[in-house]
């Protein structure tokens, strides 16, 4: 039985930070999508089959938070936030669930170990409802 790669989308307005995130996941055998702005990276996300999102806090075209917003409206999916600036945005996402804050700078490892955590219990959760 043939495993699908498990599909990442990246927003960030970081060319740099997307790029070498995009070739570390590549290498890890993620597949990986980008968008530079908010609402690319909404619009993309309606229109895919993604495991996880890995986004920035502060971009153009509407920042980490209604990202984060529009997609819990649709998905339970792992997300990821990068931020420079964690303790301001912990209260305004805590009332959304399964989204892990990274603060910048940050550790490559630190968030592939937090993707592969993520992406592990979003699995576990939905295999442990289809036995109940």
């Amino acid at each position: 039985m043939a495993t699908s790669q498990p599909l990442v989308l990246i927003i960030d307005n970081d060319d740099a930070l997307v790029e070498a995130l995009e070739i570390r996941l590549s290498n890890e055998g993620y597949g990986c999508v980008t968008a530079n702005s908010g609402m690319q990276g909404v619009s993309l996300f309606n229109e895919g089959d993604f495991t996880a999102v890995i986004t920035d806090m502060n971009m153009p075209g509407g920042d980490g938070i209604s990202v984060c917003e529009n997609i819990r409206k649709v998905s339970q999916i792992p997300l990821i936030v990068i931020t420079g600036f964690e303790a301001s945005y912990i209260d305004q996402l805590e009332h959304l669930e399964n989204i892990y804050l990274l603060n910048k700078p940050f550790d490559i490892e630190t968030l592939l170990d937090d993707l592969d955590i993520a992406i592990e219990m979003q699995f576990t959760d939905l295999h442990a409802e289809s036995i109940d």
